[in-house]
This record gives structure tokens, C-alpha cells and sequence, in this order.
């Protein structure tokens, strides 16, 4: 090969190394499992945003994924996260500087190969410029990246910096930033205050966005507290993830990890559970309650139940029992915020349509301006509504005997939850007592709107129906609901 030749060779070499990196993002971005795609998405109507998970679900990677878009500009077109219009402002932060480098830069710009970076996850020919941590060989403090135009997206260089909260709060003055990500929760809990402090006129004084990824090894914390606790209106949002949330896994992966950690860490390790205070409600492991989606016999007996709610999410669930065994399966279930009757009909309807559904006693309060009861705006949209508001047999709706009731059927092996029904597994995870000045134990209500819908249509399975019946039923024809299920299964 001659020497023009060779060159012309390696120019093409080059160049296809820097396309594969280029579209290196969107491979990323694609691999993605479904629950880091709903974390991305929460950062669109959240401003801080925590993925509270096991040790090696993906959870950095999770965060660095995010941070790479927002620096390039490069969003992907099915992307549901919150973007910016502009070229931002990042802080990336770790515990030193040592593990900023190792866990946060390499992957997105690769190391310092003499004075040169080599590029990651991030192209080399999308570096600018930067500049060295003092004191950390091989790491960056600040990096400057080419951040792409296009559709609404205007072109600049988008400027990274990597932060150690050891050095305390005080290290963290400066200017103000459009988008942070603290990877494991500080010790010190007056460095996320202040990192918040520095974003709140970030994106062009429509204040920044952040996220945390962290495994909770400080237990619950006053941070963890902040974002488990939230009220509706807040600004933060929460997800779970355990290694059942993590295929690329094996038990035999698990198992051995496991066996590093001593035993009162192994919840923390594997379901990212800190300690709960007064304690979760439901300690049962996905693992233990979840069962492969398969078609309902019609033998068997359904019921819905609904959690009615605006800012809150309302909730709609499915039940369906064996009544051979006395089993209770969680089939369906849907939340959504700020949501009308009809949009909520219209995305249940193909498996609510014709089953009878248990509603909470606030549906009979009345609609301002309206003498309707709030229940009969879902009557009209298709809904068939029990008669009554969901009781026990003996007239109450006590709380704790249903999360007893629960509790008991996990116990026992009969109660399951469809493995897909994330948000199911989701909201069973973090749902727990708070214990108060008092020392008096409260269940934290924030996040419990489809526990509540379950709740509800366990209160009433003595209405359930069994499938073929009301499959067999007309549109037209006029029916109402006799207790079928047989009083002694399963203690309802």
C-alpha cells in the first residue's frame, strides 16, 4: 500500500471510530431498561428527581445517560425527559475527586491520554477544551462541550464540572448552574440545599433541574426524607430499584454479592431500602409476590377498584381470585394526574369495561358548581359503580385490617402481582411508617394511590363477579350484582 494510500486509510479508520462514538448515545439511550426510562421522563415535571437503588442496577449509569444528552444537545426524538433550549450549565458531583473521575468522567469523556483526552461516551471531537482537577491525577475540573443546534435546540458549548462534596458546602459557591447530578447521597445534608441554592436560576430563570442517584447506605436521612415524604405540589420525586428490576443480574451474581455484605445490610444492598423508622408496611420481595401475566379463566372472580384523585394521582386497579385457592391477583392497574374522567376511561376501558368497580367514600362528596356526586361523572363515562362505597362486611373501612388482610395473604402465598405492573411493585417498595415526635407511628401517605385502589377492591371481593358471567352479559341488558364469592375464601 503506498503512503498516500495508508493515510487515506487511516483518515476512513478515524473517521468511522468517531461515527460509532458519535452514535454511541443513541445505542445508550435505546439499551435502556423501562424504569430508567420513567426516571428520565419524571425529570421533565420534577425539578429534583431521586433513583433511590440497589448497588448494581445501572443506577450512575442511569444518571451519566441523562447528563450525556443534556451536554451534546443530541436528543433522541422519542426522548420524554425534561431538555434544554440552550447549551447548559452541569455540575456532576461525587464524594473526591478520585471518584468523580473513575466513576462520572471516564465513562463520558474517557481518561487523559498524555494531554489529551481520549473521549467516551461523549466524542473527543465534541471536547473543546478543559482544564485538570488540582490534586486528582487524570481528572478533569471543567470540560467544555459542543453542544449541538437542532429543531428548537440552539447550538453552543455547553460547560461541564466536576464537584467533591467532602469539601463541604462552602466549596460549592459560584455561579449559578442549569442542571446537577450528586452520584450516592453526602454525609454532609447542607450540600444539597446549597447545590439547589445555585440552581434556582438556572435554564434561563425558569430554575434548574437535578438528580440523585444513590444507594441509601446513610439509612433515612433528612435528604431521603425530604423526597419519600413529599406532598403533592412538590418538586420531588422518588423512584425505586432492585435487582429484580436489573436483568443483566444472574442469581448466581446476586448470591455472591450478597455474601460481601453482612445481613442487616442486605435489604439496602439489593432493594435500596434505608431504614424506615417506624418501618415499610409491606416487606415482601418482588420476587415473593409477582407472577407471569396470564389470561384469567373465567372460572375465576373479578373486581375493580378505583382511588379517586386530581394533583394526586387517581388509580385504577383489577383484582381477580382463584376460588380454588383463594389467591388474589393484581391484573391491571393505571395512575395518572390531572386527569378527567373520560382520559381515564379511555385507557382503562379495554379491561375495566363491564366489572364491577369498588370507589372510596369521597365519591360521594359533590363537585363544586355541581350537584353531581364526583362518582357519577364516572358512571357516565362507562364505569359500572358498585351501589355503595367500599366497607368491610361489618359497615367500617378501617385501614390497618386491610394492610393486615394484605400483609397475611403475601404471607401465605396468595396474593400476586403481575410482574409487569411496575408501578405496583413500585409503590409496595416505599410505602411505610413514619414515627413522630410523639412516638406514635403514622403511615406516610405520598405515593400510595394504587395501594389505596387495592385496598378499596379488597374491602368489597365479596362483589366480585366471575369472568365468563359478565363477558356473557349484553350492553343492553338490565343487571345488577348478587354476591357470588363464597364468604369464606380468603377471609372476605
Amino acid at each position: 500500500m503506498s503512503r498516500q494510500a495508508l493515510i487515506k486509510s487511516l483518515k476512513q479508520r478515524e473517521q468511522l471510530v468517531q461515527l460509532l462514538r458519535r452514535d454511541r448515545l443513541k445505542g445508550l439511550f435505546a439499551s435502556m431498561y423501562d424504569w430508567q426510562h420513567r426516571f428520565n421522563a419524571a425529570t421533565a415535571q420534577y425539578n429534583y428527581c431521586m433513583l433511590m437503588a440497589a448497588n448494581r442496577v445501572g443506577k450512575t449509569r442511569s444518571g451519566l445517560i441523562i447528563d450525556a444528552h443534556h451536554l451534546t444537545g443530541d436528543y433522541p426524538e422519542d426522548w420524554e425527559g425534561h431538555y434544554f433550549n440552550h447549551a447548559p450549565m452541569c455540575w456532576l458531583m461525587g464524594y473526591s475527586g478520585e471518584k468523580t473521575r473513575d466513576l462520572l468522567q471516564h465513562k463520558l469523556f474517557g481518561r487523559i491520554d498524555g494531554r489529551e483526552p481520549t473521549g467516551g461516551w461523549i466524542p473527543r471531537q465534541r471536547i473543546r477544551d478543559w482544564t485538570a482537577m488540582n490534586g486528582t491525577p487524570g481528572a478533569y475540573r471543567e470540560v467544555i462541550v459542543a453542544h449541538g443546534g437542532g429543531g428548537d435546540v440552539q447550538a453552543g458549548d455547553a460547560i461541564c464540572q466536576f464537584w467533591s462534596y467532602s469539601q463541604g458546602q462552602h466549596a460549592l459557591m459560584g455561579d449559578g448552574i442549569d442542571w446537577f447530578h450528586i452520584d450516592e447521597e453526602p454525609e454532609d445534608q447542607e450540600i444539597f440545599p446549597q447545590v439547589v441554592t445555585r440552581s434556582l436560576s438556572g435554564d434561563n430563570g425558569k430554575s434548574g433541574r437535578g438528580i440523585i442517584t444513590a444507594t441509601p447506605e446513610n439509612g433515612k436521612t433528612e435528604l431521603v426524607t425530604k423526597f419519600m415524604d413529599r406532598k403533592a405540589g412538590d418538586p420531588y420525586y422518588i423512584q425505586t430499584a432492585t435487582w429484580d428490576d436489573a436483568p443483566h443480574l444472574d442469581e448466581k451474581a446476586k448470591e455472591n454479592i450478597l455474601k460481601v455484605y453482612p445481613e442487616y445490610q442486605r435489604d439496602m444492598r439489593s432493594r435500596g431500602v434505608p431504614l424506615m423508622g417506624a418501618g415499610l408496611i409491606f416487606e415482601h420481595a418482588k420476587s415473593a409476590i409477582s407472577c407471569p401475566r396470564f389470561t384469567i379463566p373465567d372460572h375465576f372472580f373479578v373486581l375493580n377498584g378505583m382511588d379517586f384523585g386530581w394533583d394526586h394521582p387517581q388509580a385504577h386497579v383489577q383484582l381477580a381470585v382463584d376460588p380454588d385457592s383463594s389467591t388474589v391477583y393484581v391484573t391491571q392497574a393505571w395512575k395518572a394526574s390531572k386527569k378527567q374522567p373520560h382520559e381515564a376511561w379511555a385507557a382503562v376501558r379495554h379491561w375495566a369495561d363491564k366489572i364491577p368497580t369498588a370507589w372510596p367514600h369521597d365519591g360521594l362528596q359533590h363537585e363544586k358548581g355541581s350537584a353531581k356526586q364526583q362518582k357519577e361523572y364516572y358512571e357516565e363515562e362507562g364505569w359500572v359503580m358498585l351501589d355503595d362505597h367500599a366497607t368491610w362486611k361489618d359497615g367500617g373501612n378501617g385501614v390497618e385490617a386491610g394492610l393486615m388482610e394484605l400483609n397475611n395473604l403475601m404471607k401465605t402465598g396468595r396474593f400476586k402481582v403481575f410482574e409487569d405492573l411496575h408501578e405496583v411493585f413500585e409503590e409496595l417498595r416505599e410505602y411505610h411508617r413514619e414515627t413522630k415526635p410523639s412516638g406514635l407511628s403514622k403511615i406516610v401517605k405520598v405515593k400510595d394511590d394504587i395501594i389505596d385502589a387495592i385496598r378499596t377492591a379488597y374491602m368489597m371481593l365479596r362483589f366480585a363477579e366471575r369472568k365468563g358471567d359478565l363477558l356473557s352479559v349484553d350492553e343492553d341488558d338490565d343487571w345488577d350484582y348478587q354476591p357470588s364469592l363464597p364468604t369464606s375464601a380468603g377471609g372476605y
